[in-house]
């Protein structure tokens, strides 16, 4: 049973890209055979190397996906939103979860589409078929960047797009702990201070007594490429 009324169960998985070409009846269909689940804060959804059961959809809250490594470090591939998917590839290549996912702050909820429901609709529905390469192409895209930023770019640039990234939906200020910028960004809680401090001093961001950071989204751009000596 959805935890969520049903019109917003539908809104969101009409939302997702895999889903958007699907009438009302089939809408209502493939949210009568979703599972629903609420979760609490940092609540396990999946572990890397798991079987996959199907692909996510957050329908309210943020979901984080990361790797991990075997001395506690973790690096966050993605941070997925409402009527966006997680878990995607091992649903189509038949491997097993590539990544570890859990619950950002309160008021998550997911829903997963077993394997076999997104199966056939891959075999019945074309419009579904041909929506599963636009969404992994942009899938790569974002790795790629995460890639070139974890490889190419200094810390207090890479520290610079995650508050742009964030600051993008338009919250007036960024709640993050050093700690989750740290695990986004591929380094040390103690190294993200310092880089937070350098923006703060070159008038990029401003921190409050909250914690909170505001950000200056054009001095950060200017940073993002070019950080002057």
């Amino acid at each position: 049973m959805s935890l969520l009324p049903t019109d917003t169960v539908l809104h969101h998985l009409g939302a997702v890209p895999y889903f958007a070409g699907l009438d009302a009846p089939r809408l209502k269909a493939l949210a009568a055979q979703c599972h629903m689940q609420r979760l609490d804060v940092d609540e396990s959804i999946l572990l890397e190397g798991e079987p996959a059961k199907g692909l996510y959809i957050v329908l309210s809250g943020k979901v984080r996906v990361f790797k991990s490594s075997p001395d506690g470090r973790e690096q966050v591939l993605i941070v997925v939103g409402p009527g966006e998917t997680f878990n995607d590839v091992p649903v189509f290549d038949g491997g097993p979860s590539p990544a570890s996912a859990d619950a950002v702050g309160t008021g998550t909820d997911v829903c997963l589409v077993p394997t076999s429901v997104v199966a056939q609709l891959l075999a019945t529905v074309p419009v579904v078929a041909a929506s599963v390469t636009k969404v992994l192409a942009s899938r790569l895209r974002h790795l790629t960047m995460l890639v070139e930023d974890l490889s190419l770019r200094q810390i207090i640039q890479r520290v610079a797009r995650l508050l742009l990234e964030e600051s993008a939906s338009g919250a007036s200020s960024i709640q993050l702990t050093h700690q989750e910028m740290a695990a986004r960004v591929g380094t040390a809680r103690e190294v993200v201070s310092r880089a937070l401090r350098e923006l703060e001093s070159r008038g990029a961001i401003s921190r409050k007594e909250s914690h909170a950071i505001s950000v200056d989204a054009p001095a950060l751009q200017v940073l993002l490429y070019h950080i002057p000596d």
